[in-house]
């Protein structure tokens, strides 16, 4: 071999070797994992100058939905940072889709980072509706199709939206490059793996001691009703109808869903729990009556300005939950329902357990937060 061979030759083992080093260096940046106690849909990890974030696919968690790198918004972007969305934190000007986060970046204490909300019509927190009254908040409009150049101008750190099973991306906004934080939570198939997400809002807004603060008491107060339930074994298990007709279908919540499992935790016999959806089942009234005509109690959801009453359910009077006066209800255009049970679930926990270990005494609309018992 020439010495001008030997040369060349040396030449490129030193830059393999370099190259090596350089991929050795980047393979071997390993981060502190941030464990998660019941929240299956992310994964976290602490690095020395940011944190990484995957959101999984709900619909498929063998696949990675979104990744996001969070880096202080007061520090220089590391280099070499991994494949990911950019998000400079705490976020302070974020535009937020629904009323859910609204209200929970309210309890963060984080609201003056909202800058801009869609579906203003149901949004309600009142401090939202009164920033968007005096022009703090842009009403970006409907959220199936919000003002794009008005949310362009407002120029957000990051947009907060659920995201859809086959919605094929997220439409206009996937041209114009704004940060999109998929909101995921509410696919969560545990009611405490839905509430612990509100650390990971904690860890985005800066407010990340608040958050686990508050999900530690979720927790506490949680597992503590679920067992004091578990307890009371006086009286049989209350037989229970939930959901109402809707047009030629009756909604109820399929056996796997994160409402029939709380329904199971409170106390009672759900009539479909033995159904193996994970969401919501319409079904025929004809089915639902078969079953639920003999129910202890009925619960159901609605929204209208005018409180339902008996009188309103008389087609139902068949119903034992009728005869007997045991049917309860929530008019969520009234009540938090939404806002709060998501990261509450506690509270609506509390709720199903006063309702299905009453004794024989009735109960008072007074000590329960969400459901009202029907007036005549």
């Amino acid at each position: 071999m020439t010495k001008q061979a030997n040369s060349f030759f040396l030449f490129l083992f030193g830059l393999l070797m370099l190259s090596c080093q350089g991929n050795e260096k980047k393979n071997s940046l390993q981060g502190e994992e941030i464990t998660f106690k019941y929240a299956q849909l992310v994964k976290m990890w602490a690095y020395e100058d940011f944190q990484k974030l995957e959101i999984q696919n709900p619909w498929d968690t063998a696949y990675t939905l979104q990744t996001y790198l969070l880096v202080d918004k007061d520090k220089d972007l590391p280099e070499d940072l991994p494949e990911g969305i950019v998000l400079r934190t705490p976020l302070q000007n974020a535009v937020v889709y629904t009323t859910v986060h609204c209200a929970l970046l309210c309890e963060l204490t984080a609201s003056e980072a909202i800058s801009g909300v869609c579906d203003l019509e149901y949004i309600q927190p009142h401090l939202i509706k009164e920033r968007c009254v005096q022009g703090k908040i842009a009403d970006l409009g409907s959220s199936m199709g919000p003002d794009i150049e008005k949310m362009i101008s407002l120029n957000p750190d990051a947009v907060l939206l659920s995201p859809f099973k086959n919605s094929g991306g997220h439409g206009e906004l996937d041209k114009f490059g704004m940060p999109i934080f998929e909101c995921a939570d509410y696919m969560e198939k545990e009611a405490l793996g839905r509430a612990e997400w509100i650390r990971i809002y904690g860890k985005l807004f800066g407010q990340e001691a608040k958050a686990d603060s508050i999900f530690s008491q979720v927790e506490n107060d949680f597992n503590k009703m679920q067992t004091e339930a578990a307890k009371d074994s006086s009286s049989p298990r209350p037989v229970l109808l939930y959901g109402m007709r809707n047009g030629s279908a009756w909604y109820v919540p399929g056996g796997n869903s994160y409402m029939a499992k709380l329904f199971k935790a409170a106390g009672a016999d759900y009539l479909f729990a033995q159904s193996e959806h994970s969401g919501s089942e319409p079904l025929a009234f004809e089915t639902v009556f078969d079953k639920g005509y003999n129910a202890d109690i009925w619960l159901f959801l609605y929204n209208q300005e005018k409180d339902k009453t008996y009188k309103d359910l008389e087609s139902y009077s068949d119903f034992k939950s009728y005869k007997t006066k045991n049917i309860f209800a929530c008019n969520t255009g009234k009540i938090p329902y939404y806002d709060e049970t998501p990261f509450h679930p506690e509270r609506l926990l509390y709720d199903l357990c006063l309702l299905f270990h009453a004794k024989k005494e009735p109960i008072s609309n007074e000590k329960l937060h969400y459901y009202r018992n029907l007036a005549e």
